[in-house]
């Protein structure tokens, strides 16, 4: 994975289609050296905030899709609970196909996945009263890789482990 550089010699229309998030990184970073001519009425520095704001709102929802996944996928492997299984197999197959739409290099390598496990543990605690114990039973660190989260066309999910182990 790499992420958007100053010296990036894509297109700017290629870039656009390609990498939302590294275009608007690159398109905020161009205006803010733009030299406007006098009498110019353009505000320069509002219009760099907004193209900015548009990249994090894409990044801010793939981080967020990549937290429910990994909640999700900690309470298939981890609650012991059949019930809710399929249920939650649906929404990670949901949420990777909304991830397959948005998801760039640029945004991946800005993930910070050990961030994103411990937004996703504060969500799985809610499930502690149907799966007592899960907190203790969940490892300290992240136990997918971002492959296994996306997990492209053939959806990976996690064999449930027992509430013992």
């Amino acid at each position: 994975m790499f992420s958007y550089t100053k010296s990036m010699k894509v297109p700017a229309d290629t870039l656009y289609q390609e990498d939302f998030y590294a275009w608007t990184q690159q398109q905020a970073d161009l205006l803010r050296h733009l030299r406007p001519a006098v009498g110019n009425r353009i505000d320069i520095e509002n219009l760099v905030e907004e193209i900015e704001d548009l990249g994090r709102s894409e990044l801010r929802t793939v981080q967020s899709l990549v937290e429910h996944i990994i909640e999700h996928l900690l309470k298939l492997e981890f609650s012991g609970l059949d019930e809710p299984a399929e249920h939650w197999r649906d929404k990670i197959v949901e949420w990777r196909l909304q991830l397959d739409k948005i998801l760039t290099r640029s945004i991946a390598a800005k993930l910070d996945l050990a961030s994103r496990y411990k937004s996703a543990l504060r969500l799985v605690r809610r499930l502690e009263r149907d799966a007592p114990g899960l907190i203790s039973r969940l490892p300290p660190a992240c136990p997918y890789s971002l492959a296994q989260i996306v997990s492209g066309e053939e959806d990976w999910f996690p064999a449930p482990r027992p509430p013992g182990c």
